[in-house]
């Protein structure tokens, strides 16, 4: 038994950085697709506190995620008084070129997942314990981006989601978002290294973000320091909303 944080996304980018900062003081239940990379993080930052871990393709197995979910809990006895979802995928699809199946795919893995999450958090089942909500969302979904508008509106979802929550579940449980700017992390890696990368750069007064630049503001939003922080959507994006 123990009170855990859960976050998904966490075998990469600022999920991955995420949990490897909040180890050091939180039991952490680490939700990914890949069982194989899943171990390989817990081997990497376990050993201060206890590590769960999820196997769950948040895409094919969202609709089984509360069931897999309220499973662990109750095996394990868990609480779970925090939730980050981190968990993101995006693809540039001019909305004339969309396929059904790659937009199930954007909001699956985006924004539906994570209300499978919640609403789990939420019964009785966690005993009340939930106290935090964070979600990963993105600069493009404040900014108007050619070809993104799928992925921007998913994102856009996670904004309004925090907004609403937060209302609805004061005072007891606090809501927000990040929206970040462009972060270094493998999934945007490729594209840095491109002509069209580097361009796009030009646009960031302050240059690339990294992961770090993150999870700062979401160790504080987590805390106790930002008790009287909810139903915010807070952009960190290196100066690009200058522009």
């Amino acid at each position: 038994m123990g009170t855990y944080t859960i976050i998904t996304g966490a075998t990469s980018g600022i999920g991955l950085d995420i949990a490897e900062r909040l180890s050091g003081d939180r039991n952490l239940i680490l939700v990914g697709r890949n069982e194989e990379k899943l171990d390989a993080v817990m081997a990497r930052i376990g050993g201060k506190r206890q590590i769960q871990k999820l196997v769950c393709d948040l895409d094919t197995d969202r609709k089984q995620l509360a069931e897999k979910l309220s499973r662990l809990i109750q095996a394990e006895d868990l609480q779970i008084d925090a939730l980050v979802h981190c968990a993101g995928t995006s693809k540039v699809m001019p909305m004339r070129q969309a396929d059904t199946d790659a937009i199930d795919t954007l909001f699956n893995v985006n924004i539906l997942s994570v209300l499978e999450i919640i609403r789990t958090l939420l019964k009785k089942e966690n005993k009340g314990t939930l106290k935090n909500i964070l979600l990963i969302s993105s600069l493009a979904s404040i900014r108007g981006e050619k070809g993104n508008a799928i992925y921007a509106a998913s994102k856009g979802a996670l904004n309004s989601l925090a907004i609403t929550l937060a209302k609805e579940l004061a005072p007891k449980v606090r809501v927000n978002s990040i929206s970040p700017g462009t972060v270094e992390t493998p999934m945007t890696q490729g594209f840095l290294e491109t002509e069209s990368g580097a361009t796009h750069l030009q646009t960031y007064p302050l240059g690339v973000g990294h992961c770090e630049d993150i999870t700062n503001l979401a160790c504080f939003l987590l805390s106790d320091a930002a008790k009287w922080i909810t139903g915010q959507n807070i952009v960190i994006d290196g100066g690009r909303s200058t522009y």
